[in-house]
């Protein structure tokens, strides 16, 4: 039987008439095989449709397969396949990428060269293993997206908002079911590109609120946030009855209904699924203290300190704490138990249990001891994710280092004051509180040390990478791959007497044009050493001249020109700043001056104590969400710091697009460096939430 003859295979006759022909797709869907991808599928170059879904297809994808040039649609789904997520796929035309419920591994794409990546429209890569934190710059690629369908995966780190709420295309959106933490990006939803129809993020590590710029998703039908650690209360706008409506169309027409309830339960309420019909739980407002997120799916918490330890105890001992541990003694007082430091009212108020062969994971319920101060769980074995709830606590030292833990920390935790030096000088960085994966230093933190954490480049699978490291086998970085006109131009030396006459003459005549092109540039101030004629001491004289000016209120467009004009040295120009250059300083001081951001310890512990709970239990507010108004006081405050708050008058601060801004520096940092009284900083792209080293 002629090939093209077999079931589940098409073909496409030659056009001449002869009897060649090409098989252009494969269909076998729910045909019972049980067998492997071979690599000779790879020699099917017209093949473009291959449908293998619901069998029993084991193994890798073999990169054969990935290769191939026309193929359009790829539907794997539902099969055994294993090993790695290939990140090359060679077709300019493949549309549609199914690959559902299987055992993939490894990272969502980030070969941003990948030719599939600009003609995919539907990606289905749900009940997977994908690990790592989601691209953005290859996500950007994506311009033609419709479904992203990453559920019930592995995946961690912050969404991407900027980069999806880019994509015009995208109507479906399914995140839920990961590890993903972080806020709930105002950005998925920009103005003229909100075509989202369905958005899951149910079941994450989500903080912060909901944004209420997603009232820009005028077709949004399907739209779940329970499960995260969310606060605050539901934009009122988005509360309709268009939306999952679907859940509850077996509803009486006279039964009443909640239409946010719908989207998930309110903080201090609790329901089988998170959403509506959902419980009040007992206790009245003080229930939502220890139950204070939206779309709580569990028991209402009233939890005591021992309660509280005894979860720890069970979620770290999968190996047996080393020394023995008393945590499980119910006999024994709290504030008696081993590494259990109280104060004065016996509130916990330390927790020390270094290197005690800790195993398993740190569960959220140790945030709400609201007087804790120190946390040390060095040295352990501890796997899984920072909680996010530690942001309850009264904090202000912890070490998490020499741990297993994944993914990236928490901003929440980040914007801590306090918290291992944080908020000093209006200063906040992740890394006091713990390296970002792929680096390290000897205490596994910034902190109080001020030991930076330095690049590691060990190499480490998906997922393997951990936050909080001490140690590095491989320190160095990889070969430069850059163009070395040196090395170049002594290669050309030591082959130019192998080049006929024709050769070096045109060799002559390249190399006159390079240097009269070089020429041509640095007069024109393009040269990386010197941008223009003048000298450092013309530099002096005139940033003098522009802070005189200023200071009578008589400077203008055009002087502001002059003086950025002709700047030679980048580095002196990085110097002007102050002497913290990492770009999460604006947005950190952002954050720091919105409401209940950043109390201090003293702060903490009076709303605690004012809201005391039984068993010592106290509370911390809700955090609010990042806005307009909390963006411009911020750069007023700053620009008031350096007597120069007018130059933002009339600035346009937006919403949630990108904007520039002008910033300046007092004139001590550049007495400092330019031996002047001021000077003006060259415009600075303003720092969002998502751009935070924190989040590497």
């Amino acid at each position: 039987v002629p090939v093209c003859e077999w079931d589940g295979i098409g073909c496409r006759i030659s056009v001449n008439g002869g009897s060649s022909a090409t098989i252009t797709s494969i269909k076998l869907p729910n045909a019972g095989l049980s067998a492997t991808l071979t690599s000779e599928l790879g020699m099917l170059k017209d093949l473009e449709e291959l449908n293998l879904k619901g069998n029993f297809i084991a193994g890798y994808i073999p990169q054969e397969v990935a290769n191939l040039d026309k193929l359009f649609m790829l539907d794997l789904t539902n099969n055994q396949l294993s090993g790695p997520l290939p990140q090359w796929w060679g077709s300019f035309s493949l549309s549609k990428l199914m690959l559902a419920q299987n055992k993939l591994t490894g990272a969502f794409f980030h070969n941003i060269y990948s030719p599939h990546l600009q003609s995919l429209q539907e990606v289905r890569l749900e009940g997977n293993g994908l690990v790592g934190t989601l691209d953005g710059t290859t996500i950007m690629q994506m311009q033609n997206l419709e479904t992203l369908s990453l559920s019930s995966n592995d995946l961690s780190g912050l969404i991407p908002g900027f980069q999806l709420g880019s994509l015009s295309t995208l109507k479906f959106l399914y995140l839920d079911d990961n590890n993903f933490v972080g806020p709930l990006p105002s950005q998925l939803a920009q103005t003229g590109k909100s075509s989202m129809e369905e958005l899951w993020v149910q079941s994450n590590y989500l903080s912060g609120t909901v944004p209420s710029s997603f009232v820009r998703f005028d077709m949004l039908h399907d739209f779940f946030i329970d499960g995260n650690k969310l606060t605050g209360a539901i934009p009122l706008q988005l509360c309709s009855a268009k939306l999952n409506k679907d859940f509850f169309s077996t509803l009486p027409n006279d039964a009443e209904r909640n239409y946010c309830e719908y989207i998930a339960c309110p903080a201090g309420s609790t329901s089988n699924e998170g959403v509506y019909p959902c419980s009040v739980c007992p206790g009245g407002d003080a229930a939502k203290f220890q139950n204070p997120y939206l779309g709580n799916s569990d028991d209402c918490s009233a939890y005591s300190q021992r309660d509280i330890l005894r979860i720890f105890y069970e979620s770290t001992s999968q190996s047996g704490w080393s020394g023995g541990s008393d945590w499980n003694d119910a006999t024994k007082d709290v504030c008696q138990m081993t590494g259990i430091t109280c104060d004065d009212h016996e509130n916990i108020i330390k927790i020390g249990l270094k290197n005690r062969n800790l195993s398993g994971s740190i569960p959220g319920e140790i945030g709400f001891l609201p007087f804790l101060e120190t946390l040390d769980l060095s040295d352990n074995n501890l796997t899984g994710f920072l909680p996010s709830d530690l942001r309850w606590t009264s904090l202000t030292r912890i070490d998490i280092s020499g741990n297993k833990l994944r993914g990236v920390l928490p901003p929440m935790l980040c914007m801590m004051q306090e918290l291992n030096g944080n908020g000093e000088n209006n200063v906040y960085y992740c890394d006091r509180i713990a390296c970002p994966a792929n680096t390290f230093n000897t205490f596994g933190h910034h902190g109080y040390h001020g030991e930076p954490c330095q690049p590691c480049y060990d190499v480490y699978a998906p997922g393997e990478a951990y936050i909080g490291q001490k140690k590095c086998t491989n320190r160095q970085g990889p070969a430069s791959g850059g163009f070395d006109w040196k090395k170049e131009i002594e290669s050309l030396k030591e082959t130019n007497e192998s080049l006929n006459l024709f050769s070096k003459l045109a060799l002559s005549i390249a190399s006159i044009g390079l240097v009269t092109l070089m020429f041509a540039l640095c007069t024109r101030g393009m040269c990386g050493n010197r941008r223009g004629p003048q000298s450092k001491l013309e530099r002096k004289r005139i940033l003098r001249q522009r802070v005189a000016s200023s200071g009578s209120g008589s400077s203008s467009g055009s002087d502001d020109e002059e003086a950025h004009h002709g700047y030679s040295d980048d580095v002196e120009l990085a110097s002007v700043g102050s002497n913290v250059s990492r770009s999460s300083r604006n947005a950190m001081d952002l954050i720091n001056d919105h409401k209940d951001i950043a109390l201090s310890r003293p702060q903490k512990v009076k709303k605690a104590i004012s809201s005391r709970l039984p068993e010592a239990q106290g509370v911390r507010t809700s955090f609010s969400n990042i806005n307009v108004a909390a963006r411009k006081k911020s750069l007023v405050r700053k620009a008031s710091r350096g007597s120069v708050g007018e130059q933002y008058e009339g600035v346009d601060f937006g919403d949630d697009e990108d904007e520039y801004i002008d910033e300046e520096e007092d004139a001590s940092s550049v007495e400092n460096n330019f031996g002047g009284e001021g000077a003006r900083i060259p415009k600075k792209k303003q720092t969002d939430l998502l751009d935070i080293p924190m989040i590497s």
